[in-house]
């Protein structure tokens, strides 16, 4: 079987697969959204068409409940083993890509003005700090059991990313004038990784 046939939605379902045992489609939606969606969105329909479509290439094998409400359970085959364990393998990965339409906005900032950009800023600060929590409520769930010790890291480099994202909308959302005005080192990100929140230096 060619490996070129399969996609990063492919790993992923072979993965929670092999983590989790038998799983329905929705179980694989459920755990997406509870985990790799905070940094790795995947759209439910490819979630329900990809087992499928790895049961079809053998990587996969599915059974039906005989009775009740006959979910259908996809299970990993030792071959859809053997294609996670390449993929595992190989420690190549494509260049990152972000996404992110505040940035973008911010991009064109220049044609708004200094209140667009703080409104923006604002409303930027209010989203990554409900991600950091949700990551805080994770963590907390999850913290004791090692069996997770793979994805609490993931959930770590989450933590660092919302921080850096908070330090540098706050100073967005401080300094709008300043950029309105055009001075460039109005925002200094080489002091990003140590600002703290907006809110932490209110309080101290």
């Amino acid at each position: 079987m060619s490996t070129a046939r399969l996609t990063s939605v492919s790993h992923v379902v072979l993965g929670i697969c092999a983590r989790r045992g038998p799983t329905t489609s929705y179980e694989l939606k459920r755990y997406v959204a509870q985990s790799i969606g905070y940094f790795w969105p995947i759209p439910h329909a490819q979630l329900y068409k990809e087992p499928q479509r790895l049961e079809e290439l053998g990587l996969l094998r599915s059974t039906v409940e005989p009775e009740g409400r006959r979910r259908r359970f996809f299970e990993i085959t030792e071959a859809g083993r053997s294609a996670l364990g390449e993929w595992l393998a190989d420690p190549t990965s494509p260049s990152l890509e972000l996404r992110d339409p505040g940035l973008l906005k911010l991009h064109f900032g220049g044609s708004a003005g200094a209140d667009q950009v703080r409104a923006l800023a604002e409303r930027q600060l209010e989203a990554h700090r409900d991600r950091r929590a949700t990551f805080a409520a994770l963590e907390e769930r999850y913290g004791g059991d090692p069996e997770r010790s793979h994805e609490l890291t993931t959930l770590r480099f989450g933590h660092l990313l919302e921080q850096s994202f908070l330090a540098f909308w706050g100073q967005v959302a401080d300094r709008a004038d300043d950029l309105a005005a055009g001075r460039i080192d109005a925002v200094d990100v080489s002091l990003v990784g140590s600002v703290p929140d907006r809110d932490e230096r209110r309080s101290t």
